[in-house]
């Protein structure tokens, strides 16, 4: 967050700075001037912040990687939506604060002057006016449905929808309202091109067409439950698969009405060879996936994405599994086994929650051997999850961290790494599978 968010809104408060007065920048303007002045302000920020969550719902190639990968980057998309809500909500509160004073018996505006009859454009720019309350509370009402995490993935999905049109609402406002010749100024020019800009995304988005260049065909050759509670599913590509590294995911959809869910590939990209995924079942739609999906169903496969790859093989790596987590190590157990084994030494700390969960998979000290990589496996029922101190005690110079499990453990490991053995914030590697 820290690397767009202060240069973007030092931006846009520097355009909206060059065209106000000295009285308003030193805060000794009238009320109703200064205030003018605020909506203007934070109205612009709003604009510029849903702007750039617009930005980032295109997922465009370039910001993926500047971000890390697509987990940072739905994290960062998250986080302008929520702020520009935020935005949303003060620009709301100035607007309304003069009545609220005059109420209060702080402030007394001047009378109104009585107008004419009003120019055609006049009656656009009251439709502005009308619809900002409406776009502010369904922005506010979205951004707390975001955030409520018992609201079931398949509803917010759908709700989420809503973003675009808020989008375009404000987008509307923002351009029929803005002071007369202020088009001429920055900030003007930026708020037009903006409001531009997100427009056509907001579009695209309610087309569906965001990812579609990225989207092929696919049929499910192989679903299983295994002991373990594992669903091993196959799919083989219909369309032209573009390839995958080691540790990649892909945005899966097996039901058009519950859309895509992120899953990690468990398998090494091999020319005609099947998609290989292994699916913990703990959400309502994974717990039913084994019964609902059966050989021969239509799959939609969107990607590959993410940034979770290994990096270069010329490193000392410790990787750090939890549970399902596991599914990107064993791509790249495969990709080593074929390559003839690690060139530098590889320690796989695998835990587990109980004997059943032991199990998956079954051949993984064979698949560590060929690989060349030294396994240490825990089960956490019996034996406990591994400390942070066993762990750090296994780092070398240059060693890169890689960890796939649950979000607190890994917050947790990279606090103790950093902090008590000096590893180096580029160095700790962790997907964010959490994209809402």
């Amino acid at each position: 967050m820290k690397r767009v968010f202060l240069p973007l809104s030092l931006l846009i408060i520097a355009l909206w700075a060059m065209d106000q007065p000295a009285a308003v920048l030193s805060f000794s303007a009238p009320f109703l001037q200064m205030r003018k002045a605020l909506v203007l302000l934070s109205g612009a920020l709003a604009l510029g912040w849903m702007s750039y969550s617009m930005l980032l719902a295109l997922r465009p190639r370039w910001l993926e990687h500047w971000l890390g990968g697509l987990d940072k980057l739905f994290a960062e998309h998250k986080w302008a939506g929520i702020g520009s809500v935020l935005w949303v909500v003060l620009h709301w509160l100035i607007e309304l604060s003069p009545r609220t004073l005059v109420a209060w018996g702080w402030v007394t505006l001047p009378p109104r002057a009585p107008h004419g009859a009003r120019p055609p454009l006049d009656w656009w720019i009251a439709l502005a006016r009308q619809i900002a309350e409406p776009a502010a509370w369904l922005m506010i009402a979205l951004g707390i449905v975001a955030l409520l995490r018992f609201v079931p993935y398949s509803w917010f999905r759908k709700l989420h929808k809503a973003f675009p049109i808020a989008f375009l609402m404000g987008a509307y406002h923002s351009v029929l309202i803005f002071p007369d010749g202020a088009f001429s100024s920055a900030l003007g020019v930026a708020t037009l091109g903006l409001s531009v800009f997100g427009s056509v995304v907001a579009l695209m988005s309610l087309a569906s067409l965001i990812g579609r260049r990225r989207r092929i065909a696919g049929r499910v050759s192989a679903v299983a439950e295994l002991a373990s509670g594992v669903i091993d599913l196959r799919i083989t590509p219909t369309g032209i698969w573009p390839g995958h590294r080691a540790g990649q995911f892909v945005l899966l959809t097996l039901d058009r009405r519950e859309g895509p869910h992120p899953f990690s590939l468990a398998s090494d990209w091999q020319v005609g060879a099947d998609l290989h995924f292994t699916i913990k079942p703990l959400g309502d739609y994974t717990r039913s996936l084994a019964a609902r999906v059966k050989s021969g169903d239509l799959a939609r496969i969107e990607g590959p994405y993410g940034g979770f790859d290994f990096g270069a093989d010329d490193e000392p790596q410790l990787w750090i599994a939890g549970g399902i987590g596991l599914a990107p190590f064993l791509a790249r157990l495969d990709a080593l086994a074929q390559r003839g084994g690690a060139r530098q030494p590889i320690v796989l700390f695998y835990s587990v929650r109980d004997e059943r969960e032991a199990t998956f998979p079954a051949d993984l000290p064979e698949r560590c051997a060929r690989a060349g990589v030294t396994l240490q496996m825990r089960v956490e029922s019996r034996d406990g999850r591994f400390a942070p101190n066993e762990i750090g005690q296994r780092l070398e110079a240059k060693t890169s961290v890689w960890f796939c499990g649950p979000a607190a453990w890994g917050r947790g490991l990279r606090k103790v790494l950093q902090g008590q053995y000096g590893l180096g914030r580029q160095h700790f590697h962790q997907e964010i599978f959490q994209f809402r």
